[in-house]
């Protein structure tokens, strides 16, 4: 089973709480039990050099939102046996101080929620599961119904 694994934050890269916890051992977690998983979050300004180091870029592309197209950066990394993605907006996610708490939070995750899907339709991932964790997530089985369900990947 394939499995991605949708998150606003995941341990060791930026983390508020448990939700990072899960997030970060979980994938790798099922991935000893025969799943493949994968994670996909944010690019936050937070994320250390350390980890930006190893990361390659794969992509970018335009994401519709509203009346506008934003732009979206793809930039991918192995770590612990598990792929990660992380979805590049700077408008969104290279903010200084904590990865939440912003004026603009809904239209910064409803962004994530569609960047997700599209960046599906850009790279070689066809999962069979989308785990979507809180509420950052939580418009994605929404889009995926709305606007993506004739795509053939998703």
């Amino acid at each position: 089973m394939k499995i991605l694994f949708a998150c606003s934050e995941c341990s060791p890269f930026a983390a508020s709480g448990g939700l990072a916890d899960v997030a970060g051992s979980l994938p790798a977690a099922l991935q000893k039990e025969g799943a493949e998983c994968r994670v996909i979050m944010p690019l936050y300004g937070s994320i250390g050099l350390q980890w930006r180091a190893n990361m390659t870029f794969l992509t970018s592309f335009g994401v519709p939102l509203s009346w506008r197209v934003a732009h979206c950066g793809v930039f991918t990394m192995q770590y612990g046996g598990v792929q990660y993605y992380f979805l590049d907006n700077e408008q969104y996610f290279k903010r200084e101080g904590g990865i939440y708490g912003y004026f603009d939070e809904a239209e910064r995750f409803a962004f994530f929620s569609k960047a997700v899907l599209e960046t599906l339709t850009h790279i070689d991932c066809e999962p069979d599961v989308i785990h979507c964790n809180d509420w950052q997530t939580a418009l994605i089985p929404v889009y995926l119904n709305v606007f993506y369900r004739e795509v053939p990947k998703l």
